[in-house]
């Protein structure tokens, strides 16, 4: 990945997370969810930068909850 698409994918990845905590922080604010489902309808990257957002912090909560975490501190975790 060049330079230019790995700060097109920040970009997205910074977005993504800034509309879910949106949502995140105010459950019931439908504008919030609503700006969250329009910028995802907007482009297939903005879809898969939010399926990206939610799988990473899916793993980040089985490692919270499972013995993940303790592997995670002795250096053991996933290696991609």
């Amino acid at each position: 990945m060049d330079e230019l698409e790995q700060h097109e994918a920040d970009a997205l990845a910074i977005k993504a997370c800034e509309l879910f905590m949106a949502t995140h922080q105010e459950p019931d604010n439908q504008a919030a969810r609503a700006r969250l489902i329009a910028w995802v309808k907007e482009a297939p990257a903005h879809w898969r930068a939010f399926l990206a957002l939610d799988q990473y912090l899916a793993e980040v909560k089985g490692l919270i909850e499972g013995d993940g975490l303790r592997d995670v501190a002795r250096g053991v975790g996933r290696r991609d």
